[in-house]
């Protein structure tokens, strides 16, 4: 018996090695895989290139050159990927200068999403937004809430059954019917699949494969090349 103790702790060894090394390399990878979702994607020398880190519309929004250039970020209450990106966006939009204008486009893939989408459209007109945005992304996200209905939203972004009722008229408005139908159409158009997707200037949308952070960066190239384009130097 004596004898047999030494392999057994060579085993035992050669296991914790095993098991150690495996953890270091899944370690490794995940740490690649956020680096690539958050950071990854800038070229040395600054420049974007098309069909790598943006893609030209095929049937862009309209715009005049003396209007502001529009960042549009289709984003749902249901994606959590967008609710990861929510804190950079919010630091980066208050870095815009005066001739450019941020707005949110809520996407609607589903009737579910399309129903959050009027959600928010329903916060902005009772002036409940700031309040409420970042409570839906974590009441979905990090406490499993699902809504189910209109009823079940207002319960959950009002305090009272009055609030809930207004909630639900205005929820159920041909204005906000229609500033959903319209970011629906917008998103079709400008081949919006996925989010979240920034779009500047109803031309230009970021490809989502390049990082996170570094989307803000391609925005910011892409809000110069429309810049530039407008006063007619060169981009």
């Amino acid at each position: 018996m004596a004898k047999g103790a030494p392999k057994s702790d060579k085993a035992t060894r050669a296991r914790n090695l095993i098991l150690g090394f495996t953890s270091l390399l899944i370690a490794a990878i995940l740490g690649y895989g956020l680096y690539t979702v958050y950071f990854a994607g800038a070229p040395a020398d600054g420049e974007f290139v098309e069909g790598t880190h943006f893609d030209v519309i095929e049937n862009p929004l309209p715009r005049r050159p003396t209007e502001p250039i529009s960042v549009y970020e289709f984003f749902s209450y249901g994606c959590v990927h967008c609710k990861n990106f929510d804190p950079l966006i919010d630091a980066w939009k208050e870095t815009l200068a005066d001739d450019v204008v941020f707005e949110r486009k809520p996407a609607s893939f589903n009737p579910i999403w399309e129903m959050l989408g009027r959600t928010y459209y329903t916060l902005i007109e009772l002036d409940t937004l700031e309040r409420n945005h970042q409570r839906l992304f974590r009441a979905i996200h990090d406490n499993g809430r699902q809504f189910l209905s209109a009823q079940m939203l207002a319960d959950f972004c009002t305090d009272s059954e009055a609030d809930s009722a207004r909630f639900l008229e205005i929820f159920n408005s041909a204005g906000v019917r229609r500033q959903m139908t319209t970011a629906t159409q917008q998103m079709r158009q400008m081949g919006v699949n996925a989010v979240p997707t920034l779009v500047v200037a109803g031309k230009y949308a970021v490809r989502r494969e390049v990082g996170r952070a570094q989307s803000l960066d391609v925005a910011n190239y892409l809000i110069e090349r429309e810049r530039a384009g407008s006063s007619g130097e060169t981009p």
